[in-house]
């Protein structure tokens, strides 16, 4: 079951790549939702329910789906419905990792390394942001730093090597969102930037192992 599941993820992945570039938006939402529908199944099909801190984390993907879903649509106001989603969704992360653990040096560690990505994100993106998504736009920067830096600290901790993978390819894939909206609207974002942020996903998902 589970397999079939990453299946959908990979061929709605690969379904809204060709609806993008053929610049079908229907299509193109319809194939996220599928693909995000995915990575919840995933998490489904490996117990994500077996223990609190997956289950706040599946919490997270349902999040994630809802704002990708958002984000799939144009205009200021679906932007900042998506931002706030995928806001609510990293914070659950944070609570879901912190409640898995981390060692408190691998977490510093980490952290360190999420302060510097994220004030080279922020130096990148607030000279094209519009002033009155400056604030927004610097605290999900923040939220996002925070959940790589405690994902990749407890998939550290626990050797779940693709939770700490997942949460960084997560991460990474915003800054392709950002590019794409404040930047380069170009299909060349949404080429690196999906397959990044469905595999980050379903890795995630995968790790959400019942006991």
């Amino acid at each position: 079951m589970g397999i079939a599941f990453v299946s959908l993820t990979v061929f709605g992945c690969a379904a809204a790549l060709v609806a993008a570039r053929a610049d079908r938006p229907g299509a193109y939402a319809f194939s996220k939702a599928a693909a995000s529908l995915g990575f919840i199944g995933t998490a489904l099909a490996v117990g994500a329910l077996g223990a609190a801190w997956s289950t706040v984390a599946l919490g997270a993907l349902v999040l994630s789906a809802a704002g990708d879903m958002a984000l799939s649509a144009h205009g200021k106001r679906s932007f900042l419905v998506g931002l706030a989603c995928f806001a609510a969704a990293h914070s659950a992360y944070v609570v879901a990792f912190g409640l898995f653990g981390a060692r408190g040096g691998i977490l510093g560690i980490t952290s360190l390394v999420a302060v510097l990505v994220a004030v080279g994100a922020w130096r990148a993106l607030r000279h094209r942001l519009p002033a009155p998504m400056r604030i927004a736009v610097g605290v999900y920067v923040v939220i996002v730093m925070a959940m790589m830096a405690v994902g990749t600290a407890a998939g550290i901790t626990h050797r779940a090597w693709m939770l700490a993978v997942g949460a960084v390819l997560v991460a990474g894939s915003d800054i392709a969102v950002g590019r794409e909206r404040f930047g380069t609207n170009a299909f060349a974002n949404k080429l690196v930037g999906l397959p990044t942020y469905y595999l980050g996903q379903t890795l995630i998902a995968l790790s959400l192992v019942g006991p």
